[in-house]
């Protein structure tokens, strides 16, 4: 009988030992599953924060854009700059829409520059130019267009007499495709040229116009002509066969108005 008390009591030990190994696995269970409860918790928490803030970026994107800054006397949507014989003139619509990086429109002010200018000195149509920024993905700077378009909107608020002038020095000076395009100062020194104020410097460096070049103006032209140049002589286009032919466009305006450059262009 003697024998059966420390046989019976290294049983004990040895279910004492499990029970412990029991406890202390059930302990590392639970502590297991209160770190995967932890890590998923702030895996959901960082994946709420993300989609939180990929919401916000998109509702804001998808609201409407504030009013832009435009030239004084052009509406907030008007994607034009009006020169020439007054809009309530009752005199044809000219339109133009030119890129000044644009080589065919560099084509169309070789041909009809002077003739535009006597258009619009003469008051012969009301000129509607439309400056587009077509090309600025063919500029290593990706901007030169929406730069030169804007510098056209500062030069004409500053006084449209000069936009004229000024539209002819930026294609006289006409940079190549897939270049960086002139610099500001260039740019500048043009409007200067053609008799622009001081304070257009000012308008062109801070880039004042290039939000309305590029959600007034633009996105106008893509819908009306798509590229440049694009000419409407009173909401008829003016394809290319005809303005690439020398007096073509003038002739056609002054048609539109009644008279001919024959009789000195009176209607």
């Amino acid at each position: 009988m003697a024998a059966s008390g420390p046989s019976q009591s290294a049983q004990e030990r040895r279910e004492a030992q499990r029970e412990a190994l029991r406890t202390q696995r059930q302990a590392e269970l639970k502590r297991q599953r209160t770190v995967r409860t932890i890590v998923i918790a702030a895996v959901t928490v960082v994946a709420l924060v993300l989609v939180a803030a990929a919401g916000l970026f998109i509702y804001r994107q998808a609201q409407p854009a504030g009013p832009v800054a435009t030239p004084e006397g052009v509406a907030e949507d008007q994607p034009y700059l009006p020169i020439g014989a007054p809009e309530d003139s009752g005199k044809p619509v000219l339109e133009i829409h030119l890129d000044f990086m644009c080589p065919v429109c560099g084509q169309f002010e070789e041909i009809n520059g002077a003739d535009l200018q006597q258009i619009v000195e003469n008051e012969e149509a009301t000129v509607h130019l439309v400056p587009r920024r077509f090309l600025d993905t063919q500029s290593t700077t990706g901007d030169y267009s929406s730069r030169a378009a804007n510098a056209l909107a500062c030069v004409w608020e500053d006084n449209p007499d000069n936009a004229i002038g000024f539209q002819q020095l930026m294609f006289a000076n006409q940079p190549a495709e897939r270049s960086a395009g002139l610099t500001d100062e260039q740019i500048w020194g043009y409007a200067q040229e053609a008799g622009a104020s001081d304070e257009v410097q000012s308008c062109m460096s801070s880039k004042t116009y290039q939000p309305w070049v590029r959600q007034v103006v633009d996105p106008y032209g893509e819908e009306t002509g798509g590229g440049t140049p694009y000419v409407e002589i009173d909401s008829e286009t003016f394809g290319s066969d005809q303005w690439s032919q020398p007096g073509a466009m003038r002739e056609a305006v002054l048609a539109a108005g009644g008279g001919s450059a024959s009789d000195g262009g009176e209607g």
